[in-house]
């Protein structure tokens, strides 16, 4: 069953907006936030008066297997060995290793209906897959018969609270808030026991996790911590740039105190 959410305006943006679904927002939330292996897609809203969107997903192909993982734009895992193509205006497409379409980006400037000014709109060309291997987002541009079906988790609108929510529990409205804000930099979560790992906390929400005899890794410091079940034990910890410069000031103010 196709969802009937369509026409809908959702926290507009004063400069940026997404036509997503049929829907216009600042930022919207779709799929099954921070997975490693199944659907996920997050348009966070740019900051100021740029024009360029900030897409964030795991996107997968008809058979269920992952294709390319997408931050803030830029293709960070890729077992499709796929492409990233620039467009002449604002926007890319991605094309697999077999070099077809996959994924297209389209920003304009235009009016949007019921508004007197003109702003930047993002659409998006793809059709995108769960892990089953089941169709879950027809997007076709903004055209009218862009589909999100039904049994999707989503979120459209965002800022700090949402505008509409469907079908995520409050922990998964949690992760939805920390890569919204993070506008994308967060983009995996983390929960449950983890033993004996290299573990990279850099863009991680940790949600009730045990991570013990792990090696962690840390450099931009972009991280959440939620839950009440966290623990961290035994691990072997590496730090690196941003993240290593506010280690290296807390033991210089430790130091400074005489603790």
């Amino acid at each position: 069953m196709a969802s009937m959410l369509v026409r809908n305006s959702f926290m507009r943006g004063k400069n940026n907006n997404y036509l997503v679904g049929g829907n216009v927002c600042n930022a919207f939330a779709l799929g099954d936030l921070g997975s490693t292996d199944d659907f996920f897609l997050v348009g966070a809203e740019p900051l100021g008066e740029s024009n360029y969107p900030l897409l964030t997903g795991n996107i997968l192909d008809s058979e269920g297997n992952v294709l390319f993982r997408l931050v803030k734009n830029m293709l960070v895992i890729n077992p499709g060995h796929c492409s990233k193509i620039l467009s002449d205006h604002v926007g890319y497409e991605i094309h697999d290793g077999n070099g077809h379409l996959i994924f297209k980006v389209q920003t304009r400037f235009e009016r949007l209906p019921d508004e007197s000014t003109e702003c930047f709109v993002t659409t998006i060309s793809a059709n995108f897959f769960n892990k089953a291997g089941q169709l879950v987002f027809h997007a076709s541009s903004g055209n009218e018969n862009e589909r999100i079906e039904s049994q999707v988790k989503s979120a459209f609108g965002f800022s700090g609270g949402f505008g509409l929510v469907q079908g995520m529990s409050e922990d998964e409205r949690n992760v939805a808030r920390f890569i919204l804000g993070s506008r994308g930099a967060i983009h995996r979560l983390i929960t449950g026991p983890v033993q004996a790992q290299e573990v990279s906390l850099d863009g991680t929400a940790l949600y009730n996790a045990q991570i013990s005899g792990c090696k962690v890794t840390l450099s931009t410091g972009e991280f959440e911590i939620y839950g009440t079940s966290n623990e961290i034990r035994d691990c072997q910890f590496e730090f690196s740039g941003p993240a290593e410069n506010i280690r290296k000031l807390v033991i210089q103010l430790m130091k400074s105190s005489g603790q």
